[in-house]
């Protein structure tokens, strides 16, 4: 994750095969949109 926070744009999160969100890196990661992609990032996940 930390790499894609440094070289990337446009990040995508996506869960068994389904795209959940896709936004500008800084945004997904800082307010992401959907409670999966949420949780990923901030490590509350599995």
């Amino acid at each position: 994750m930390q790499q894609a926070m440094r070289i990337a744009d446009y990040t995508a999160f996506m869960y068994l095969g389904t795209l959940i969100e896709t936004n500008k890196t800084a945004e997904l990661f800082q307010k992401p949109q959907h409670e999966l992609t949420g949780n990923y990032v901030q490590g509350n996940f599995g």
